[in-house]
């Protein structure tokens, strides 16, 4: 019986380190998922934060956005109608990216421009009245247009001015 009894604390023995063993392994274990937890909930809130950050980013470019739509409406309207309407003319030519105005834009422009006694100063008020639209290469796009427009205005009262003559 004693060696029965032996064998039994030697696998009684042998039985517990494995069980030891075992629980050291799930203790470890337990310990990388909550190592693991801790990081995916690290970068779930850095997720979240960076998130409302982006969004009060946006929110803030948005008030930016119609603040600036508003001043820009309130800028328009304290233009008279006509060079309200050589304003836009210069936007629409602007963007439609030709190299000269349309026909409906000249005609704007100059419908503006025979409303001022001096066309080169007319052209000017145009030019400066748009500068808020503009970028410095359009910029240049718009007074080389506008010279093209004052010197054939000039052409053109030159024109009726000899016509005139000869009658």
């Amino acid at each position: 019986m004693g060696l029965s009894n032996l064998r039994k604390q030697q696998y009684q023995q042998t039985l517990n380190e494995e069980r030891n063993h075992h629980t050291q392994q799930l203790a470890e274990k337990d310990k990388q998922i909550e190592d693991l937890l801790g990081k995916y909930k690290g970068e779930v809130f850095r997720h979240q934060q960076d998130n409302q950050e982006k969004d009060r980013i946006i929110r803030l470019k948005d008030s930016i956005i119609n603040d600036y739509r508003e001043r820009l409406g309130h800028y328009l309207l304290t233009l008279s109608e006509l060079l309200r309407g050589a304003v836009k003319a210069v936007i629409d030519y602007v963007q439609s990216g030709y190299r000269s105005f349309s026909y409906r834009q000249e005609c704007d422009v100059k419908r503006y421009m025979n409303s001022q006694p001096d066309k080169e100063n007319a052209a000017g008020k145009v030019l400066n009245a748009s500068l808020p639209f503009l970028k410095s290469d359009e910029c240049e796009r718009v007074k080389g247009q506008l010279s093209y427009i004052v010197q054939d205005m000039k052409e053109e009262r030159q024109q009726s001015q000899s016509r005139g003559f000869h009658m």
